[in-house]
């Protein structure tokens, strides 16, 4: 079935098969996945939507009788893409939320061992909230405080926030904000602390965690991640303690600005630098180890599908490489 197109340019909305014929006239081939096991594909296991996305690290002709057209683009390369990101998915969010909690753990910590009562910070963090929005016309305080509203409505946070709302001590105050809340309230610890111990410990952390922030919420929400392999597309600067830890692997300067400026790249690299710095736990860092091991051996189940493709070929070769370094010490280790 079509839709009519509306006024306003909308697409069609077609059926499976209509879905197939229209990928073919993209100039997308069905040799190492027939047309009919692709519209099953379609309708049983992913929706067209999500898999075309990842039509974007694959060039077109740019002149000739096939201009607009994809080159050596095959069905089955968008279904092992779309598989891989599932994956990737996977171990993004249990990745992001071990950071969270060993950088939780990590800001307490050093908390305990100051004057500081766990009360104060929080009660001058959100009259800070309350004075910015009233200079600068925002609505940090209000969009913070409806965030822990509708956490009192959750059954497993509503005691911490009946418990103490209105008066929150830090590490109940932890339990009940989002992870890019906590990223910012950490920013103004910065300042609060003004000490040069917790700059050390605590700044840089801060800006791994802003640049992972995006990844881990696209994890969250089961967005596509390798539809933004494309050079170019990463919105901020890599890190300077990450580009010396790439410099330390023997990437070259060139070679880390080409494959840093993927956001795809670039954001999982700083995820898995993140992790080898924030977490502490042999264990947690062993489990995931296993877990990056697996998935970099999946980059290459297919490596024939990308062969022609640098794009994607150097990006899995040079994210096995970054994985093999940081987390290489756990492979199959005993426990």
């Amino acid at each position: 079935m079509i839709t009519l197109e509306s006024p306003r340019g909308e697409k069609p909305k077609l059926t499976v098969a209509e879905q197939v014929q229209h990928l073919k006239r993209k100039g997308i081939k069905f040799d190492r996945c027939s047309e009919e096991d692709a519209a099953l594909y379609l309708a049983e296991n992913n929706n067209y939507f999500k898999l075309r996305a990842y039509r974007t690290s694959f060039e077109k002709y740019q002149n000739g009788v096939n201009e607009g057209l994809y080159i050596n683009l095959d069905f089955a390369a968008l279904r092992d893409l779309a598989i891989i990101d599932m994956e990737l998915r996977y171990i993004i969010l249990p990745m992001a939320l071990d950071i969270e909690h060993f950088e939780k753990v990590k800001l307490l910590k050093y908390i305990a061992s100051s004057n500081e009562d766990g009360y104060r910070i929080v009660s001058e963090y959100l009259n800070d909230l309350q004075q910015q929005d009233a200079l600068e016309s925002k609505n940090s305080y209000g969009l913070l405080m409806s965030e822990i509203t509708r956490n009192s409505k959750n059954s497993y946070c509503s005691g911490i926030v009946q418990r103490y709302e209105g008066h929150f001590p830090v590490w109940a105050f932890l339990e009940v904000i989002t992870f890019g809340s906590f990223i910012y309230f950490l920013r103004y610890c910065l300042d609060y602390f003004a000490d040069p111990e917790f700059d050390k410990l605590f700044r840089d952390d801060f800006y791994l965690m802003l640049s992972i922030k995006a990844m881990r919420n696209a994890a969250a929400h089961n967005n596509c991640i390798l539809n933004q392999l494309a050079r170019g597309t990463a919105m901020r600067s890599t890190n300077f303690a990450l580009s010396r830890a790439i410099s330390n692997m023997g990437i070259t300067k060139s070679q880390r600005d080409r494959l840093m400026s993927s956001a795809a790249v670039q954001d999982f690299v700083t995820l898995l630098y993140a992790h080898s710095q924030i977490v502490t736990s042999d264990g947690v860092k062993r489990h995931k180890a296993e877990l990056l091991k697996k998935l970099t051996k999946r980059f290459t189940h297919h490596a024939d599908y990308y062969a022609s493709n640098p794009v994607i070929t150097t990006s899995f070769d040079f994210l096995q490489k970054v994985v093999d370094k940081l987390f290489g010490m756990w492979y199959n280790t005993d426990t």
